[in-house]
């Protein structure tokens, strides 16, 4: 089936047919995106746990299998459902309590499927990647660190409805995030950026709107040690986005 994906979103990539070489537009720049996920999947499948994750496991979570922290499948599973499925609920529901018109709360729900969710992920990639213990990841300054980065994804918002959904959010991923830690679910070191990263390219709507998600996740991906991006498909899609950010913001290359 992956096979069969990957030929369809080649089939759909432009080139010069004079040189063959890639067009510029948004078409291909999505197409590289779709087939970076595509590695990244196929890297988690052949790398997942001894025993596979039955279907239902994967989204009820234990984190007392050693299965969730042995593998990035195992691992990408356990965050992805701890911080963003467990938590969609509550904060749901919160901003429900908060906002009283049920227009204005379906408005800010969709505010949060644009870029809050991948924002969030790189929030918490960036303070781990500075910080040395676990007591710091659930600080008060982690807190204002990654608010500040959430409240530029909800420009469309008044400030202080946008303030009041932000503190939703993030009290409800550092609820989660202090039971990843009391399950001594390893949230430090290279492993856990790296699922880190993946989530965030995953959840994004759209990497060439959002620079620091090509800073923090993509770049990081197409380095990593363990080859997750076969060679080819990182050689396009860096000719591609790196002429991208060249012109329209320069700080994603930095």
């Amino acid at each position: 089936m992956r096979d069969d994906r990957r030929h369809q979103i080649e089939a759909r990539i432009e080139r010069s047919r004079r040189t063959g070489v890639l067009s510029f537009n948004t078409r291909n720049r999505q197409a590289l995106v779709d087939l970076v996920r595509l590695d990244i999947t196929d890297h988690l499948s052949a790398t997942g746990p001894e025993t596979p994750l039955t279907d239902q496991q994967v989204h009820l979570v234990d984190l007392a299998d050693p299965r969730f922290t042995s593998s990035d499948l195992g691992r990408l599973s356990a965050l992805g459902n701890t911080l963003m499925a467990e938590t969609w609920e509550e904060i749901s529901t919160d901003i429900d309590n908060h906002v009283k018109s049920r227009q204005t709360a379906r408005d800010v729900k969709k505010h949060l499927a644009d870029h809050t969710w991948c924002g969030l992920l790189v929030g918490l990639i960036r303070w781990i990647e500075q910080i040395d213990a676990a007591v710091q990841l659930l600080s008060t300054r982690a807190k204002q660190f990654v608010k500040g980065l959430l409240i530029e994804n909800l420009a469309g918002l008044p400030g202080k409805l946008a303030g009041a959904v932000v503190d939703i959010v993030i009290d409800r991923v550092w609820s989660a995030l202090a039971r990843l830690l009391e399950a001594h679910f390893p949230l430090f070191g290279e492993d856990t950026l790296r699922v880190l990263r993946m989530l965030a390219l995953f959840a994004c709507p759209s990497l060439e709107q959002h620079p620091e998600v090509y800073r923090y996740t993509a770049r990081p991906l197409m380095g990593d040690a363990l080859g997750v991006v076969s060679d080819e498909i990182k050689n396009q899609f860096s000719t591609l986005f790196t002429a991208w950010w060249r012109r329209r913001g320069p700080e994603a290359l930095a």
